[in-house]
C-alpha cells in the first residue's frame, strides 16, 4: 500500500511538478520573510543599545556628576527619547507587522521590496533625527526631512498590509479584538509622525537651532 503512493524517484505520488514548485517557492518566501524580520529587530535593537541605552546612561552620568540637568547639551535628552520610542519600538512594530498582519489576515502575498523600502526610510529618517538633534549641522535641512522619510516609511508600511487589502479568499470577516487594538495604535503612531512633520517644519523656520 505504501509503494502504490510512492513514484519510481522515491516522491509522493502528489508532489508533481507544480507543488513542488509551490512549496518551493512558499519556503524561499518565508525564508525571505524571516530574514526582513531579523533585519528590523537587529535595527532596532542597535538603536536600543547605541543611541538609546548607551547616550541615556551617558546622560545620566553627567547629571549625576555635576548635579544639575542644565549640564547636558540642550539635544541629548530628545536625541535619546527619540532613539528610544521611534529607534526600537516603532522599528519593532514595523518589522512585525510585515512579517505577522499578513499572515493573521490571510493577506494576497505582498512585493517584499515594500518591507526592504520601509526599513531604509525609517532607518535613515531616525538616524538623520538622531544625529541632527545632537549636532545641529544643516538641521533646517535635515530635520524636516527625517521626518518626512519616517511618514513616507509608515505610509508604505500603512498602504502594504492596510485594511484596503483583501484576504486571499477575498471574503470580509468580522474583526478580532486585537484588530482594533492594531488600528488604535496605528492611528496615535501617524498622528504622531504628523504632528512631528509640522513641528519639524516649524522649528526649520525658526531662528535658533532646535533643543525638543
Amino acid at each position: 500500500m505504501a509503494s502504490a503512493s510512492v513514484t519510481t524517484t522515491g516522491q509522493p505520488q502528489w508532489l508533481d511538478a507544480k507543488t513542488q514548485s509551490l512549496m518551493d517557492r512558499s519556503i524561499a518566501r518565508e525564508k525571505a520573510l524571516s530574514t526582513i524580520l531579523m533585519t528590523y529587530i537587529l535595527t532596532g535593537l542597535a538603536f536600543m543599545l547605541l543611541p538609546g541605552t548607551f547616550l541615556g546612561v551617558w546622560n545620566l552620568i553627567f547629571i549625576s556628576k555635576l548635579q544639575a540637568a542644565q549640564s547636558v547639551a540642550p539635544g541629548w535628552i530628545p536625541a535619546h527619547g527619540h532613539a528610544q520610542i521611534f529607534g526600537w519600538v516603532a522599528t519593532f512594530i514595523l518589522g512585525i507587522g510585515f512579517y505577522s498582519i499578513p499572515k493573521l489576515r490571510k493577506m494576497q502575498p505582498f512585493p517584499l521590496w515594500r518591507a526592504w523600502a520601509c526599513w531604509a526610510l525609517w532607518t535613515t529618517g531616525v538616524l538623520l533625527r538622531w544625529g541632527v538633534t545632537i549636532q545641529p549641522w544643516h538641521w533646517r535641512a535635515l530635520l524636516p526631512l527625517s521626518a518626512v522619510l519616517e511618514l513616507a516609511a509608515f505610509a508604505l508600511f500603512f498602504f502594504t498590509i492596510g485594511p484596503a487589502h483583501a484576504s486571499l479568499k477575498n471574503e470580509k470577516m468580522a474583526w478580532d479584538t486585537w484588530v482594533y487594538v492594531v488600528i488604535a495604535a496605528t492611528a496615535g503612531l501617524l498622528l504622531t509622525l504628523l504632528l512631528q512633520v509640522l513641528e519639524t517644519f516649524s522649528l526649520a523656520l525658526s531662528v535658533d537651532p532646535p533643543t525638543v
